[in-house]
């Protein structure tokens, strides 16, 4: 129980107020040593109530009057909004500011944020550095650093950034690392950056929760939309995420998808900071369906996720276990659904070998849906729903100015030329690259 680690009055109300009665494993492990001041090194599963044991220990040895006490880094903007949330959420009756910080907005709004007095900086490393080299970021005052799912920052090339960061930090303060996965890498730098730390390893034979169910179906590329339309149909899943590989194939899926009446709300990296977020604020309030590439599949805790459907598969198994660790969170259950390729039927094993799990073959009658797609195709036009597919994306994605919507889509000069050379190269590598 929360009661028994001797947390302060207003924490154990906030947790109460929240229904957080019992601690998970992870914060039953973890909590106890950090609130001793004792650095720890966490392997924990997707999903296990990681954020909350981190917040609790530095909530509660922070006061009032101390600025820039605390440093929480994470990999991506939403999981470093969603971790800002959970400290005001528990410090909700402490008068402690907590201070995003990320890439994509007004590094102006943050500077004044942080001069105004912030106890708890969260941000992402690159706007981190770059406010540390402007000298707004007093990192002589840091007594706590966690670093929040450290995998993914390795996968996504940040270890660089991290060590700079580690470099300019006091010797003396307490370090955290929380991951999914401990690789030799993450080993290296948390026995140069931290002092004798406590290894915490939860669940240390499972990469993903035994609450998932995995499925999956081989497909040719014409017959993946209709593969996709099969499983919603025939499954009908309350609260779903679809990943795709590409930017270009999220939009192409969330198009048809409202052009066929289904309500859906798109995610990916090419997308203003504004629009994922409006997005996602979407989906966690009642749109049950959510396209995305991976930056979803990075940290994001969403209630209550019933499904992930990856309708396009991931060739590293790495990348399969951060997906489907959107679902069953917290100890609840939900199903992961993959759509394979011919050619990727070897991915299956690699999948089943890397998270231990096993994937069960579903089979569906697809003329139906095929039937429907052709009819879809042949009412709307294939060129026509294309070029408007193209154009959605681009306005979607740039904020011109001007009333003329062609200006506004296509960005024409004031002498009614033809876009640029560059934003047309601009465009098409946004609109294939991934997240």
């Amino acid at each position: 129980m929360f009661d028994s680690m001797n947390l302060r009055k207003e924490i154990l109300t906030a947790l109460h107020e929240m229904k957080f009665e019992e601690p998970t494993e992870v914060q039953k492990q973890a909590i106890p040593l950090e609130l001793e001041g004792k650095d720890v090194v966490v392997k924990s599963k997707t999903g296990s109530g990681k954020t909350a044991a981190f917040v609790i220990p530095i909530l509660n040895s922070i006061e009032k009057n101390e600025r820039q006490a605390a440093m929480i880094i994470t990999p991506t903007r939403e999981l470093a909004l969603q971790v800002t949330e959970v400290v005001r959420e528990i410090g909700r009756h402490m008068q402690l500011k907590a201070v995003t910080i990320y890439g994509g907005a007004s590094i102006n709004y943050q500077i004044r944020e942080i001069r105004n007095g912030a106890n708890i900086i969260i941000g992402t490393p690159g706007r981190l550095i770059d406010l540390m080299k402007r000298r707004e970021l007093n990192t002589d005052s840091i007594r706590f650093l966690v670093l929040d799912e450290v995998d993914i920052m390795l996968d996504m090339g940040f270890i660089d950034d991290i060590k700079y960061i580690l470099s300019k930090l006091p010797k003396k303060r307490q370090t955290m690392f929380f991951s999914a996965t401990i690789p030799e890498e993450i080993k290296h730098i948390t026995l140069n950056y931290t002092n004798n730390p406590i290894n915490v390893n939860i669940d240390a034979g499972e990469v993903t929760v035994n609450t998932i169910q995995h499925f999956y179906s081989i497909a040719s590329g014409s017959d993946k939309f209709a593969t996709l339309l099969a499983y919603l149909n025939e499954k009908k899943p309350e609260k779903a995420i679809i990943f795709c590989k590409t930017q270009r194939n999220a939009e192409k899926i969330h198009s048809i998808m409202q052009n066929m009446g289904m309500q859906a709300v798109l995610m990916h990296g090419g997308l203003s900071q504004n629009r994922r977020e409006h997005s996602l604020n979407m989906f966690k309030e009642g749109v049950n369906m959510l396209i995305a590439t991976n930056v979803a599949a990075r940290g994001l805790d969403i209630d209550n996720v019933s499904d992930i459907i990856n309708f396009d598969a991931e060739t590293d198994p790495k990348a399969y276990v951060h997906r489907v660790g959107r679902s069953a969170r917290m100890g609840k259950s939900g199903k992961a659904f993959t759509i394979f390729t011919h050619g990727e039927k070897y991915l299956v094993y690699e999948i089943e070998n890397y998270a231990k799990v096993k994937l069960s073959y579903l089979e569906f009658d697809l003329s139906t849906y095929r039937t429907k797609m052709n009819e879809f195709y042949k009412e709307n036009g294939k060129q026509e729903f294309e070029t408007a597919l193209r154009r959605s994306n681009f306005s979607s994605n740039r904020n011109f100015r001007g009333n003329n919507p062609h200006r506004r889509e296509f960005g024409r000069s004031n002498n009614g030329g033809h876009y640029s050379k560059f934003k047309r190269d601009r465009f098409k590598h946004n609109y294939s690259k991934e997240d």
